[in-house]
């Protein structure tokens, strides 16, 4: 049977945030998730899911009519499930990869859609300890979602350096802004989607690929951006969780506009620009690796470019959109990163600071995060 599209009528939006659950004392991952989900209220356990490992738990937005709405919404979200964690012993986590975890020692989820991912993957879904912010602006149309989900191949590198939050895995620095990017891309269907020529070619592929045993549904399809049919959305999955209010904000922001702006492009009849895929790979690759750090290809005009100039490129495309919304304030935030860095360039600073124990910056951040990004709204600066 086709894979039916539900529309959204309007560009309304979704926000996934995925929590580390970790001892306050020691900094270390606990698996936890049992706990909370089993002491959630009615209410908010349908606001809650799994994701793979017992040490996570992911906390999903309502449908929002707006930025502000969303964040409003993600807030009251991450206190809640924080009340809980604190009731179970435990506290919030939100990087994207936690610094010294050992893999052999998680647990996976057991419900049957994750043992599956368990049968399938073997070791790589144990060393998925990685925690994303995933966003879902809602389409009026299937083949508009597709339309938008290829030009938005353009914009996962730079969103990729942006939301960088992983630097640190297994104990080391990567040298990684977003090493987070780089293990979960370890799983099959992850990273880059190919050009898609119709929704009807979609629905295609997600039906052989269920024939095949390769999935079997399509949310496991685990693309940087992937078009949802139960939810009508785009949804972009290549970000770095962030533990700052205003950046999160950003990002939802940015990638609203975005979408808006190319809804708007198909409708007017703007043909899709070439985007060679090795440009593609490599906007991909220098935004995990270097970050903002890095020159980089313009994969729609072929100029090489710095990141940061691109990020501005980005900008420019959205900002119109932006406009139309209101929430060009948030944009804002996005030139404020530019001049500071990402969050992963401030890891590392705090590591310094720490002496270079990534315990202690384990701590550190664990208590920024309760402090800043749960118990009380932050201003609007990045």
């Amino acid at each position: 049977m086709p894979i039916a599209f539900e529309p959204s009528p309007r560009p309304t939006l979704g926000i996934e945030e995925e929590f580390q659950l970790c001892d306050p004392q020691s900094g270390d991952l606990v698996p936890k998730a049992d706990e909370i989900m089993a002491a959630a209220d009615p209410e908010l356990r349908k606001r809650l899911s799994y994701d793979l490992l017992l040490t996570l738990v992911e906390a999903n937005t309502e449908v929002s009519e707006t930025v502000e709405e969303g964040i409003e919404d993600l807030l009251d979200k991450r206190r809640q499930v924080q009340t809980l964690a604190e009731a179970s012993g435990c506290t919030l986590g939100m990087t994207g990869t936690h610094p010294y975890a050992d893999p052999k020692e998680q647990q996976i989820v057991d419900t049957p859609d994750y043992q599956w991912v368990r049968d399938q993957l073997g070791y790589v879904a144990l060393r998925n300890i990685t925690f994303g912010l995933h966003v879902h602006v809602g389409v009026d149309d299937a083949e508009r979602a597709v339309y938008i989900a290829n030009r938005m191949r353009l914009w996962i590198g730079p969103l990729i350096a942006l939301a960088a939050n992983s630097p640190y895995l297994d104990g080391v620095d990567t040298g990684w802004d977003a090493a987070r990017v780089y293990v979960f891309g370890a799983f099959p269907r992850a990273g880059i989607p190919p050009r898609l020529r119709s929704y009807k070619e979609f629905a295609q592929q997600m039906d052989a690929l269920i024939a095949a045993a390769a999935i079997t549904k399509p949310r496991q399809i685990w693309w940087n951006v992937r078009v949802h049919p139960q939810f009508g959305t785009v949804e972009f999955r290549a970000c770095d969780v962030q533990s700052s209010v205003p950046r999160t904000a950003s990002i939802v922001a940015l990638v609203q506009a975005l979408v808006v702006t190319y809804g708007d492009a198909h409708r007017a009849g703007e043909p899709e620009p070439e985007l060679p895929g090795a440009y593609l790979e490599d906007l991909r690759w220098k935004g995990m690796r270097f970050g903002l750090d890095a020159d980089v290809i313009d994969a729609e005009t072929s100029e090489v470019l710095s990141m940061p100039d691109f990020v501005r490129r980005m900008l420019e495309v959205a900002r119109p959109a932006a406009e139309k919304l209101g929430t060009t304030r948030y944009l804002d935030i996005v030139s404020e990163i530019l001049r500071s860095g990402n969050a992963a360039t401030a890891q590392r600073a705090a590591l310094v600071e720490e002496g270079g124990d990534l315990r202690r910056l384990q701590l550190r951040l664990l208590r920024e995060t309760a402090e800043s990004g749960i118990r009380r709204p932050e201003s609007s600066s990045a």
